[in-house]
């Protein structure tokens, strides 16, 4: 169901050949907890795991904002005892000073990142996608609750922070114009370059994030990702 890119702070766990790898969620929280706990109990938490719960500075409602963080405060804790839960107020009338707080946030954040994008007030939410967005290479894995059918599923935003180089956008181009997915030997036979480069072209932009490529029966396919194709929507 989630995607997670590769981990790179695993430990052993001590007795076991099983790997711990540290978590931190950051999540706004709102009055109805659901789209906080059920992301986090569907993506999987672990009892050395860290949950920062975001709230407004400015509440409307003092005692049914405590009532929700001590819902899923005491939750989590039932389910791991030693998970460590806080509260972090950010600024709702300042949309740049809460940019900057979660951009704070997520680069002072331990272990792998994963942020929800569900919930709490909307004043809230749009500085947190936005710093999301911006680190991208810091975000391990982006989560969606659904109001619809209650679904969380794993969100891939679109990182336009890269602009590649002139070879490499024509073969993004190329790949645009070929209606993908296809293979790698095609998009060479679309192309006049060998297919050494436009295989480094590739290589290139699955780095920056604008292709995917799967092999199959041992021979590589590639896609467009939704960067890829805003990128080429904005160039």
């Amino acid at each position: 169901m989630f995607s997670p890119r590769l981990r790179n702070n695993a430990t052993l766990n001590p007795g076991s050949d099983k790997w711990l790898v540290m978590q931190t969620f950051i999540s706004p929280i709102g009055f109805n907890t659901t789209s906080v706990t059920r992301s986090l109990l569907d993506y999987g938490i672990d009892s050395e795991d860290t949950v920062q719960l975001i709230r407004p500075s400015t509440e409307t409602d003092d005692n049914r904002a405590a009532e929700a963080v001590e819902d899923v405060t005491q939750l989590l804790q039932e389910i791991e005892p030693t998970i460590s839960v806080s509260v972090e107020s950010v600024a709702h009338d300042d949309f740049a000073e809460a940019v900057m707080t979660f951009s704070n946030l997520l680069t002072t954040a331990s272990g792998d990142v994963v942020v929800s994008l569900s919930g709490g007030a909307r004043d809230i939410l749009l500085p947190l996608t936005v710093a999301t967005m911006a680190h991208d290479e810091i975000v391990t894995t982006t989560l969606g609750y659904s109001d619809i059918d209650g679904k969380v599923r794993d969100l891939e935003l679109p990182s336009l922070t890269e602009t590649p180089s002139k070879g490499a956008e024509m073969t993004l181009q190329a790949v645009a114009a070929a209606n993908p997915p296809l293979t790698l030997p095609a998009l060479a036979g679309e192309l006049e370059p060998v297919k050494s480069t436009v295989t480094r072209h590739v290589n290139a932009l699955e780095e920056i994030g604008y292709l995917t490529s799967w092999t199959e029966n041992r021979t590589k396919h590639i896609s467009l990702t939704l960067s890829g194709q805003l990128y080429l929507n904005t160039s």
